[in-house]
């Protein structure tokens, strides 16, 4: 055993143990290993490399864990990087993504506060394969309104946070290919390994208990987890569990995107002329032409400007252009979470002699979620006519609005803005959500004589999201005048001026009796479902001391699963009727019975709640942590969404006394679709290990086949359903090599063809749709498409100058052959294909649409450097003997072809692939000794692409600003059983910093969700 109090090594155990795997090696190694680890090794998947005689050290504490994955990644011949935690509870950070993103090469994006998403040497979620004990996992859940990854999650990416990091003792990344593994990943797998009871012999139990607290909302709340294990002759059996709550909070400020300002949705009232045929001056009411051909040609439409106010002719003028661009949406945001995980994991082993292995293992997850999302912004910016009249102004959007005073910087971006008659919305969203994560695996591992292994293998993996409801109300106040924006001194912080009390429920509107207006109150239920069933079986064959042949199976068969129902807003059919004897809705009461009542009852509510307050609430404190301007708003009146669920009873799926609340699936056609997949592989592989004249050299080389059959079933109408069945055939070469050119110099490479699948959202045959004023928009997909394919080439060199140290450099090239693409672009809503029966009232087949496709694309290429090093400082004297450092860069460069809309003659450009930042830094500073142990990190990735375009046929996107973040790990061992920890995240308060235009450097979103901090004991018995 290691100990950090000396600068000696004392060994306390050795022993040598065959080894069927650089990955088997890494655990081997890592056993026992009382501490973290971020393991920067480069090692096959499980049993790729040939048998080796090793000697294995079991050393304790958190440098000796470094230098045990060292000596682990000199064995190696794939690109693999561990993180072990052997110790339960004792992985560096809360969530299992901020620890891998310690990992060369790794990045993660964060949502809420949490790490949520990875992205490896480039590419994001789709493109990584994420395992739970070795069979392919899904996971999915909701994310903030304010952040990149909003909304639920429909892919094939796996989310992160739905799991509490307590449950694993390893997270092994591979970064390159050999035949034996599964195919589905251009950029990683990332296998999430769960304790097992051979781990370490004999009992063993060990409890942790944490207190978090949370400084955005001042909040505290626990963390727990228990581990118990025991093995007893052949058979061993382990259970954990964790528990975990958080209740998180952002603030922010956002704007969903630009537009051009004269243009899109049809700009604003036009300025005062004299009109000879009328006294005195009028607003130009009679056609305008378009300014911008990218929105069209000819004249805009006429008669829109209800008001009959004239806009400034200075600041008309200003912005009366081309490319001159404004907030479409600008407002503020609170986003709320009550989160609530639940983990248990289990294994049972059986080892009757060292040639027969079986294992069973089990994971279970339940991460629950209740949702607040809060806002304040500006609605007409957002909105076209939407189908109003003279008669009927309301909701009329920017076309009944006056610009007043502007400011337009040298790159076309509207910095200040001055506006009358403006629409304000006050927003609350409530939702309750969970999901259920399960895996079982049952593996049987056997040698027959001394040459021939069989390993075979049946799992099930499951994911399932629930949202039994998701429920949002608003207020409107309607044509404020004075509202200021002003950006000018700082764009992520903007001065808002409303122009009226925020605070006073006096000054909104929720329904307009008499007019007819439907209440803006929205009910969604939404489901996803990821069934997987998967069988291998491999066979090894040691043909002599330098030679393994290895041969395999693999059958999977996948299922994806996705349900929405919601509200169609407008609800045009007779709600309900109140019978002569109750005051209750009758259900299902004929037409006729309906005399008298509209969609929503107008007079029923105002007659039940004659004042707004007593739905209503005020959010207080808002922006405590953003460092407003002075005179910021801090708070704004909101709807009350449990009010309205209890009051009314919207959640009722019915008609009742205040009106229609029933859901349907016809208008979320889009997300009420399904995949099957089937995919059969077999693979053949040769393992060598030769010693040249002293150099080792090392490797494995094989190919896998596979065919991929599918069938994507989707709604083309609300009464018809397609099912479109695809396949497609995959030969997947691939090689590792490793030769030892000195005895501390390692030279390795990697080539292998390589493909991913293409995401669930993108193979739906029919189409959703949004038909939300003034957010018009469908969604329409391909099942025909093909999947991402590319060629990956690796190489390394690695320098070990002494033990404990490493340091090393590697290069990676992907050639991207064949890339998907969601192409957006206005058309008619006729050229989508999809029913008319869809649309509500006031619009037909020539109402422009939002319509967002998707295509294959010819693809293009990523390249990268990844520089790595390790270093104890044991050559410095006292107690700086026990420090030492452990540091990443990571270089990006990638380019892939962008489709700048879905036209048959659209303009085409290279840039980077989305969510990749061309520089990553990742760095940790410890200190270590049989006591005191503690580790400062630092993660850096700079400004990335996140979209493109940002506006169909415009050549720019959206970005996220480089992040740093800083966190704390501590513990102090009082005894060989208790240990005292503590941990410390988000020590910056990183805030998300998103922006539209390269140049322009318009805000989207600038967020903080504050810092955590978690203080705590573990005690082993």
């Amino acid at each position: 055993m290691t100990q950090g109090l000396t600068n000696h090594r004392r060994l306390i155990n050795r022993r040598r143990s065959r080894l069927f795997g650089p990955s088997s090696a890494v655990l081997a190694l890592l056993a026992a290993t009382g501490a973290p680890l971020v393991a920067h090794a480069a090692g096959a998947a499980p049993a790729a490399a040939p048998p080796a005689e090793v000697e294995t050290v079991i050393v304790t504490g958190y440098r000796a864990a470094l230098e045990s994955a060292i000596e682990a990644k000199r064995r190696s011949v794939n690109e693999v990087d561990v993180i072990k935690a052997d110790d339960m509870a004792s992985f560096p950070d809360a969530n299992l993504a901020e620890s891998i993103q310690r990992i060369p090469g790794v990045s993660i994006t964060r949502d809420a506060g949490e790490g949520r998403n990875v992205t490896v040497r480039g590419l994001g979620g789709d493109f990584v394969r994420t395992l739970l004990n070795g069979i392919e996992a899904y996971s999915n859940t909701t994310g903030s309104t304010l952040g990149i990854t909003a909304g639920i999650n429909r892919t094939r990416g796996f989310d992160y946070s739905t799991f509490a990091s307590e449950l694993f003792n390893s997270v092994t990344v591979s970064k390159t290919q050999s035949a034996e593994m599964d195919e589905g990943s251009i950029a990683a797998t990332i296998d999430l390994q769960t304790a097992r009871p051979f781990d370490k012999s004999g009992f063993r139990a060990a409890l942790s208990a944490q207190g978090a607290y949370y400084d955005a909302n001042k909040t505290y709340a626990p963390r727990l987890a228990g581990l118990i294990s025991d093995t007893w002759g052949d058979f061993g059996l382990l259970v954990s569990g964790a528990y975990s709550k958080r209740k998180a909070q952002e603030d922010g400020y956002s704007d969903t995107s630009q537009s051009d300002y004269s243009d899109a949705l049809n700009g604003f009232c036009g300025v005062a002329v004299d009109d000879p045929s009328q006294p005195g001056s009028q607003v130009i009411n009679t056609p305008i032409p378009y300014v911008n051909a990218l929105s069209g040609t000819g004249n805009r439409p006429a008669n829109q400007c209800f008001s009959g106010l004239p806009s400034d002719p200075v600041a008309y003028a200003k912005i009366n252009k081309p490319n001159v661009f404004l907030p479409r949406n600008p407002g503020l945001g609170r986003f709320t979470l009550d989160q609530e995980r639940i983990g248990l994991t289990g294994a049972f082993e059986y080892r009757p002699s060292d040639r027969t292995h079986v294992t069973l293992d089990a994971v279970y997850s339940r991460f629950n979620q209740n949702r607040l999302d809060y806002a304040l912004s500006l609605a007409s910016n957002n909105r076209n006519v939407n189908g109003a009249s003279a008669a009927f102004p309301l909701f009329a959007g920017r076309v009944d609005s006056q610009i007043l005073d502007v400011d337009v910087d040298p790159n076309g971006q509207v910095d200040y803005m001055k506006l009358n008659h403006v629409d304000i919305k006050h927003i609350e969203e409530g939702s309750k959500t969970r999901t259920n994560t399960h895996e079982i695996g049952l593996t049987f591992d056997q040698r027959f004589g001394d040459k021939w292994q069989v390993v075979a293998k049946l799992g099930h993996a499951g994911s399932t999201f629930r949202q039994p409801w998701d429920v949002l109300v608003s207020y409107d106040a309607f044509n404020k005048d004075g509202y200021v924006w002003d950006a000018r001194q700082d764009a992520r912080r903007p001065i808002i001026n409303y122009g009226y009390d925020v605070t006073n429920p006096a000054n909104v509107t929720f329904t307009n009796a008499g007019t007819g207006l439907t209440p803006d109150i929205r009910i969604v239920k939404a489901s996803v479902k990821n069934n997987l069933s998967n069988a291998a079986f491999n066979v090894k064959y040691d043909w002599n001391d330098n030679l393994t042949f290895k041969a395999g199976t693999m059958y999977k068969d996948f299922t994806f699963r996705t349900t929405q129902e919601q509200r169609f807003f407008a609800n045009n059919g007779p709600p309900c009727t109140v019978s002569s004897t109750s005051a209750a809705a009758v259900a299902g009461s004929p037409p006729a019975a309906c005399t008298g009542y509209s969609t929503f009852n107008f007079a029923q509510f105002a007659s039940d709640f004659p004042n707004l307050a007593t739905l209503s609430s005020n959010l207080t404190g808002w922006g405590s942590q953003l460092g407003l301007p002075a005179g910021s708003v801090t708070g704004w009146v909101v709807p009350n969404v449990a009010a309205y669920i209890d009051k009314l009873g919207v959640l009722c799926n019915c008609a009742n006394k205040y009106g229609d609340f029933t859901t349907s699936y016809t208008t979320a056609l889009g997300s009420n679709r399904s995949v099957d997949e089937k995919d059969l592989a077999f693979y053949g592989q040769a393992d060598f290990n030769y010693d040249l004249n002293g150099h080792r050299l090392r490797g494995n080389l094989g190919v896998r086949y596979v065919r991929t059959k599918v069938e994507s079933t989707g709604y083309t109408s609300a009464t018809s359903q397609v099912t479109v069945p695809n396949k497609y055939n995959d030969f997947l070469p691939a090689v590792n090599v490793s030769y030892e050119l000195t005895e501390n110099l390692i030279l390795r490479g990697a080539a292998a063809k390589v493909m991913a699948r293409p995401g669930f959202t993108a193979l739906t045959p029919g189409g959703t749709v949004n038909t939300t004023f003034g957010a018009q928009s469908a969604t329409i997909g391909n099942p025909l498409l093909n999947p991402y394919r590319a060629k990956n080439y690796d190489v390394s060199l690695d320098w070990y100058p002494q033990r404990g140290a490493f340091y090393g450099i590697a290069l990676f090239y992907k050639d991207v052959a064949s890339s998907i693409q969601n192409l957006a672009a206005q058309e008619p809503y006729g050229q989508t294909g999809l029913p008319l029966s869809l649309l509500p009232a006031g619009q037909d087949a020539s109402t422009v649409y939002l319509v967002t496709r998707f295509r294959n694309t010819s693809g293009g290429y990523i390249e990268g450097v990844e520089l790595n090093a390790q270093q104890p400082f044991t050559f410095l004297p006292g107690l700086l003997s026990h420090t030492g450092v452990a540091a990443n860069y990571t270089h990006v460069k990638s380019s892939v072809l962008y489709y700048l809309s879905a036209g048959l003659t659209a303009t085409t450009i290279h840039d980077q692939f989305v969510n990749v930042s061309p520089d990553s830094v990742n760095a940790t500073l410890f200190y270590d000794d049989d006591r005191f142990s503690t580790h400062l990190s630092l993660a850096y990735r700079s400004a990335y692409l996140t979209a493109l375009p940002f506006k169909s046929e415009v050549p720019d996107g959206n970005y996220s600003y480089a992040t740093t973040n800083i966190d704390l790990s501590a513990s102090y061992k009082f005894s060989d059983h208790l240990k005292v920890t503590f941990d410390a995240l988000n020590l910056t308060n990183q805030e998300a910093d998103q922006y539209s235009g390269k140049l322009r450097k318009a805000q989207r979103v600038y967020s903080t969700t504050g810092r955590q901090f978690f203080l705590g004991v573990n005690y082993t018995f």
